[in-house]
């Protein structure tokens, strides 16, 4: 009897399985995601590993522009402290 019961909710939600792919709501749902991925298709996305390794290039970047601006300020302080004068050659400017 338990099986008997068990085939027969079985076949149950097969029909209506398969009534609800034939509804017309279920192809308006197919349309919509159709339409969905068709204007992200349009959209200039990026996937998330991209952007995650854009984001690391940016960062190594932040940094290397921050090594540099302490370099600049470190010269142009010894400018400073050092003589008014002009170097005699371009040589001796980063000395």
């Amino acid at each position: 009897m338990n099986d008997s019961f068990r085939q027969r909710n079985t076949a149950f939600f097969d029909q209506i399985g398969r009534l609800i792919e034939q509804s017309p709501l279920h192809d308006a749902q197919r349309n919509l995601r159709a339409l969905a991925h068709s204007a992200a298709g349009r959209l200039d996305l990026v996937t998330r590993d991209e952007f995650d390794a854009t984001q690391r290039m940016l960062l190594a970047a932040r940094q290397q522009i921050d090594t540099l601006e302490a370099q600049v300020r470190e010269l142009q302080a010894r400018l400073d402290n050092g003589s008014q004068s002009a170097p005699a050659s371009p040589e001796d400017a980063w000395r």
